[in-house]
C-alpha cells in the first residue's frame, strides 16, 4: 500500500536524469537504506515517503523502486538494520562473566540518534497501521523484543545448566519475557499518556539492575 503522495513525479516536483552511474548497485541500496533510517529517527512515520527518501539520497524515485518494489519492503528492510543496532550480542570475552553481568549488558539500549517525541510517534503510527502494514509492524517486533528474548533466554539456558540459577526448563520463555518487562518501563504508558516524563539514564539503570537481583534472587539456587 502506497501513500497517494508518492504518485507525485519526483523529489520536489523537479525531473531528474536517472540513478548515479558512480556508485554500484550494492553501495546505491546502501545509501537508500541509510537515508529511510536516518528520517525513520527525524521526522513522522507518514512522512517518510519513497519521494522524501529519493530526495534526501539524491536519486530519483524510480531508482529508489529499483532496488525496492514498496513503501513497506523499503522501511521493513531498514527497520531491520536500525533494530540490530539497538540490542547487541555479547562478544566471546564477556560470554564468561557473572549471568548479572551478562544480564546487565543485554538489557543496555542502544538507542539510535533522533528525536524521542519522534521514535514515540513513529512507534504509535506502526501500532495503528498494523493492518495496513502487518509486515512492519511483525518485523519491528520480532527484531526488537524478539531478538532480545532471544539473547537473554540464551544467557539464562546457559546458567541452568551450569547451575548458576534454578529455574524449570519449561519457564525458560517465560522468565525472559518476564525479565524483559520488569528491566524495562511499560511503552504504552507513554504511548497513553505523551507528556508523561521519560525515566532519566540514571533510573533506567537502576530500574534494570533491580529488575536482575529480583531475577536472580527469585532463581537462586
Amino acid at each position: 500500500m502506497e501513500n497517494p503522495e508518492e504518485e507525485k513525479a519526483d523529489c520536489c516536483g523537479k525531473a531528474r536524469r536517472g540513478r548515479p552511474q558512480q556508485m554500484d548497485p550494492s553501495a546505491r541500496e546502501a545509501a537508500i537504506l541509510e537515508v529511510a533510517a536516518q528520517l525513520l529517527m527525524e521526522v513522522p512515520f507518514d512522512d517518510v515517503t519513497m519521494v522524501a527518501i529519493a530526495c534526501r539520497a539524491g536519486m530519483s524515485k524510480r531508482t529508489v523502486y529499483e532496488h525496492f518494489k514498496s513503501r513497506e519492503e523499503l522501511l521493513v528492510r531498514s527497520i531491520v538494520d536500525i533494530s540490530r543496532t539497538i540490542f547487541l550480542p555479547l562478544n566471546s570475552e564477556d560470554t564468561q562473566r557473572s549471568l548479572r553481568d551478562r544480564l546487565s549488558l543485554l538489557l543496555r539500549i542502544n538507542a539510535p540518534p533522533g528525536c524521542e517525541a519522534h521514535k514515540l510517534e513513529f512507534l504509535r503510527s506502526i501500532i495503528a497501521k498494523a493492518q495496513a502494514y502487518p509486515v512492519l509492524a511483525q518485523q519491528l517486533h520480532a527484531n526488537g523484543r524478539g531478538v532480545l528474548i532471544g539473547f537473554v533466554r540464551t544467557e539464562i539456558e546457559r546458567a541452568m545448566e551450569s547451575g548458576e540459577i534454578v529455574l524449570a526448563p519449561a519457564n525458560l520463555e517465560m522468565a525472559a519475557e518476564m525479565l524483559l518487562d520488569m528491566a524495562f518501563e511499560n511503552t504504552l504508558t507513554r504511548l497513553l499518556h505523551p507528556g508523561f516524563q521519560r525515566q532519566d539514564d540514571a533510573e533506567v539503570e537502576r530500574r534494570r539492575e533491580f529488575a536482575i537481583t529480583v531475577f536472580l534472587r527469585g532463581c537462586a539456587p
